[in-house]
């Protein structure tokens, strides 16, 4: 079932991350605002993940309750299929991108001083983190240990997939109230916000939606809570707040809202505009590519001696009018072609009708 809210949140949450992201590549910005502006950028990363949560365990259970007609394997395999040319071809490319503006722009800041260092290769797998490539792609390490969960319940229990994943989530819950500290992103208590998205799922597969209002209330007023935690933990911020409770502080309110606007749809109250639409269709290349189109744009601005003679607030409106049309070009030429793609649908164990009845559903699917 594809929602036009969740697509419009989608955009919102990129549109979050982005915002934050852009006060830090110009020094000017960096140092009178980035302050300011701290917040919004983690709990826009919190709302994707209640959004992946809901989205891809939608597709998941589908496929493991169609398992007795298809086939354990044949759903299986859709499943990771699917996933795997939902993530790799665009973040690939963006990899190979940004090494290449590591040897040919030195000067382009993509990672901060210090950071540890990975092998590029784990790094290309997204089996190792931080990535001094693309910085924001340390979030898809934990999308692809939530598909791992989701492809070990169609294994298992293809008709009881949350059971899988509440175990998974009971483990972490109990390493954490234990006081175990884990470096683990299987452990990592901001897995949980995953959980929470498919509680709302669960509740929408049930045709539940009162409370819409209510819970839109109660979760922009989390978020409101949540960031004044964040302040009250500066210099650093959502990164300083104890691990659980970030999850608490962002990842729980975010889940009255995703439910609040599903909600909202399902009673026929209002649905975002095709603009906001559109924009999460890009919203996935929108927060891969920006950090890297930032950092090379700020390099020449700095050569080009532009820094400290154009206006800052020129400078920076022109990061942010750079990235959407590079994000749209990202997704027409390189999302959607894979998307569509036939022999994609092939070996994922779609055909003919079959694969083109399911258009819908891979739209919704995307994270």
């Amino acid at each position: 079932m594809f929602y036009k809210n969740v697509q419009g949140l989608r955009a919102i949450a990129a549109l979050m991350v982005v915002f934050t992201h852009s006060f830090y590549p110009l020094v000017p910005m960096r140092n009178h605002w980035s302050q300011f502006v701290g917040a919004i950028g983690p709990s826009g990363v919190d709302l994707f993940f209640v959004i992946s949560g809901f989205v891809v365990f939608l597709s998941a259970d589908r496929l493991g309750k169609n398992a007795d007609v298809t086939g354990m394997w044949r759903a299986l395999r859709e499943f990771v299929v699917r996933r795997v040319f939902r993530i790799y071809p665009v973040y690939l490319i963006a990899f190979l991108i940004a090494s290449l503006v590591l040897i040919l722009i030195p000067a382009a800041e993509l990672f901060p001083a210090g950071m540890k260092q990975q092998p590029w290769w784990k790094l290309a797998l997204l089996i190792s983190q931080p990535n001094n490539r693309i910085l924001a792609a340390w979030t898809l390490q934990y999308e692809m240990t939530f598909y791992a969960v989701c492809a070990m319940g169609i294994l298992l229990f293809p008709r009881c997939i949350v059971a899988v994943i509440a175990l998974w989530m009971a483990i972490v819950l109990y390493i954490w109230g234990a006081g175990i500290y884990m470096t683990s992103v299987f452990t990592a208590p901001i897995v949980l916000e995953f959980a929470f998205g498919i509680i709302v799922a669960l509740l929408v597969e049930r045709k539940f939606s009162e409370y819409a209002l209510s819970s839109l209330a109660v979760g922009f007023g989390g978020l409101v809570i949540g960031a004044i935690c964040y302040r009250l933990h500066d210099p650093k911020g959502a990164w300083a707040l104890p691990v659980m409770w970030r999850a608490v502080c962002f990842g729980l309110p975010s889940g009255f809202i995703v439910y609040g606007f599903v909600a909202v749809e399902m009673r026929q109250m209002w649905t975002f505009s095709k603009t906001w639409i559109r924009f999460g269709d890009a919203s996935y290349s929108l927060y891969l590519w920006h950090q890297l189109l930032f950092a090379v744009m700020a390099a020449c601005y700095v050569k080009l001696g532009l820094v400290g003679k154009v206006n800052e607030w020129v400078l920076w409106l022109s990061l942010l009018a750079a990235v959407i049309p590079v994000s749209f070009i990202s997704f027409y030429q390189i999302e959607r072609r894979f998307n569509k793609a036939g022999w994609v649908s092939r070996l994922a164990g779609a055909t003919g009708k079959k694969a083109a009845s399911r258009d819908a559903d891979l739209k919704a699917e995307m994270v």
